[in-house]
């Protein structure tokens, strides 16, 4: 009987020095488990309570603080001599409507040297100077002395019948409007005189209603002497 007893609390003193020892495991199983956040009912501020005011964030953009630099970052430098565009035709720039068109007066005729040697005796038979074709409804006739100004003076026909019973060839083109009918339109261009120097000595523009210039011609030519020019409005 006796050794029962001691059997028995020896039983009972290791039972308790093993709760003893597991004790510690459980107390951190049972914290683990209640550490949970609790978020608190919505009260209304009508019962006295404050809520939390919380604002949008005020976004005011990218700050440029420096001219190169956008929020600490570098920006590529767009500086004013880096912005001209890439172009494949020449850029042209003209002053006035005149240096335009004398300058397209140059190109068509750059490398040809149509003029007559102005120190030569004039044309004594009627000169035809050619044909040309427009779609225009109208073209400007233009004419001027190629030579020295000396005087020289011209009568024009538009299919026989006198446009300019006369007119004096200075340095500067001068000239008239043309209304073109269907078909050929002939233009006259009659010497005269031959001013102080001879022969009479002149160069010819047609002009279309776009300013482009349809025939370029030039003559030099004896008292009385023509020269003719026909255009066709197709």
């Amino acid at each position: 009987m006796k050794s029962f007893l001691i059997n028995y609390m020896e039983r009972i003193v290791l039972l308790i020095c093993l709760l003893l020892l597991a004790a510690p495991v459980l107390q951190a199983q049972v914290d683990g488990s209640n550490n949970t956040t609790i978020i608190p009912a919505e009260t209304n501020q009508s019962d006295g309570d404050s809520s939390l005011d919380i604002k949008p964030l005020d976004n005011k953009g990218l700050s440029n603080p420096n001219s190169n630099r956008i929020n600490g970052m570098s920006i590529p430098n767009t500086s004013s001599s880096n912005k001209s565009q890439f172009s494949m035709f020449p850029k042209e720039k003209f002053g006035n409507p005149g240096e335009l068109y004398e300058d397209r007066v140059k190109k068509r005729t750059a490398g040809i040297e149509k003029k007559p040697d102005e120190r030569v005796t004039g044309k004594t038979t009627d000169q035809y100077l050619g044909d040309f074709k427009t779609k225009s409804k109208k073209v400007t006739i233009a004419y001027r002395d190629y030579g020295d100004v000396d005087g020289d003076r011209i009568r024009v026909f538009a299919d026989n019948d006198i446009m300019k019973p006369e007119a004096l060839l200075g340095s500067s083109f001068s000239g008239f409007e043309m209304e073109l009918k269907e078909g050929f339109n002939k233009l006259d261009f009659q010497a005269l005189n031959q001013g102080e120097a001879g022969p009479n000595t002149a160069e010819l523009l047609v002009l279309d209603e776009g300013g482009n210039v349809i025939a370029q011609e030039y003559w030099a030519l004896a008292t009385g002497v023509k020269a003719t020019i026909i255009v066709v409005k197709e």
